[in-house]
């Protein structure tokens, strides 16, 4: 895998500061990048979702039918 010069410099920078391996670095930040992709589609299919009168119907519908299994009572 490439990487651009001011990258690596970045990662060994980080490594030096934090005494991480640079590929430990590296990994924790394709880890955290890959949860916000997930979280960001995870959102965007809840907003077209709420905009689809009919979708968002079955949706509060589902939450109905669970609230009172709820046992806070926030339902």
């Amino acid at each position: 895998m490439r990487v651009s010069d001011r990258t690596r410099q970045r990662v060994a920078a980080m490594a030096a500061s934090t005494g991480q391996q640079m590929q430990t670095i590296i990994d924790e930040a394709v880890e955290a990048y890959e949860r916000e992709l997930f979280w960001r589609g995870f959102e965007q299919g809840y907003d077209q979702l709420a905009g689809d009168p009919d979708s968002w119907g079955v949706v509060v519908a589902e939450r109905s039918a669970e609230s009172p299994a709820l046992r806070d009572d926030l339902g």
